[in-house]
């Protein structure tokens, strides 16, 4: 293994979140970005001429031996396409949420994964929200004793559907697999496996059929414990808010705009606050610089390949469970074997 001192980098996919990417990439004192690719070819030639990189086309950006780990910004339904040859070529992946259109789609490019003994990343910058973090730090020093229950709402006003995202070929689900995913993963960070859950959903207000713009799900955990989420493409208020409601007390994760809190609540009526509103957003930095310190200490970045399909196949249970009218099943044996085999347990 080559001892890295910059971890090398392709992008592949220049839009919002690539350019995203690309600027924490070059920004980073152990990162380098050493090409980018995109269908938009003009696109592609003045973002490596901005950022000092080679232009290259898709296959060569992925195979190059010059590169460590390739960056997926791309429309959901091309995800497999780009990263399972990467993973082929030897490259760790960072794949944007969500990690695939359905679950077959994400089980194919773990597969990659463990086959080529690569890392799979998910982007997914909640995890590293100063709030989140703060709730995850009080739930493990035992703050509010066992957890009884989650709920909680994540979402957007629906800007971004006058693009791809409103295409059910490209994108694969509505607001649950474009919003919902980021809190599910956090709640399995927090309450370990979902086992089954129960959901609805609704088109109520864009024209996006057969998308949802609104769905709702209840999950069950293997630890017993209840998990309600709402998500919304019309969530006018954005963006995340959720509670945790434990033996001892609870914990609010406030991040409706603009604030950034997490409090903690006990039984006896008192509060702590720990308000994060007025800090730079770093989240997107943060997540970054972890993934550099995880290539080069040679363990899994977080959430990783199997983090992303597990929040794609809760997606998906709803999805089912709101068609069929049954509660769904999402775990079970084939799980326990592909988290074996993936994180080498």
């Amino acid at each position: 293994v080559r001892t890295m001192d910059k971890v090398r980098f392709s992008v592949i996919g220049c839009g919002r979140m690539g350019l995203r990417r690309i600027k924490t990439i070059v920004n980073h004192p152990e990162a380098e970005l050493r090409y980018v690719a995109d269908i938009n070819s003009e696109l592609a030639k003045k973002i490596a001429q901005d950022f000092g990189a080679d232009v290259a086309e898709v296959e060569e950006a992925i195979s190059k031996e010059d590169v460590d780990c390739v960056v997926v910004s791309i429309p959901n339904k091309f995800h497999p396409e780009v990263v399972i040859p990467a993973l082929e070529s030897g490259k760790h992946v960072w794949c944007e949420k969500p990690l695939s259109r359905n679950p077959k789609e994400g089980r194919q490019m773990l597969e990659a994964a463990i086959k080529n003994d690569c890392f799979l990343k998910v982007g997914s910058n909640l995890r590293y929200f100063p709030s989140v973090q703060k709730g995850k730090e009080l739930l493990d020093d035992g703050s509010i004793g066992e957890i009884l229950f989650v709920r909680g709402w994540v979402g957007n006003s629906g800007w971004q559907l006058k693009s791809w995202y409103s295409e059910a070929e490209i994108i694969g689900g509505g607001t649950f697999l474009d919003n919902g995913v980021h809190l599910l993963d956090i709640y399995r960070w927090f309450l370990g496996e979902a086992v089954e859950c129960i959901g609805y959903t609704s088109t109520a207000y864009w024209p996006v059929n057969p998308l949802e713009d609104n769905a709702m799900g209840i999950f069950k955990f293997a630890n017993g414990c209840l998990a309600f989420l709402h998500s919304s493409w019309t969530e006018w208020a954005d963006y995340m808010y959720m509670e945790i409601y434990g033996t001892e007390g609870y914990i609010r994760i406030d991040n409706r705009m603009p604030n950034c809190i997490a409090i903690l609540g006990r039984r006896d009526g008192s509060q702590e606050i720990f308000d994060f509103s007025r800090l730079p957003p770093k989240s997107y930095e943060l997540e970054f610089d972890d993934f550099i310190k995880a290539i080069k200490n040679n363990r899994q970045p977080s959430p990783d390949g199997f983090d992303g399909l597990r929040a794609v196949e809760m997606a998906y249970g709803v999805y089912e469970s709101a068609k069929s009218g049954r509660r769904v099943s999402i775990w079970g044996e084939k799980h326990e074997r592909l988290l074996r085999e993936y994180r080498k347990q």
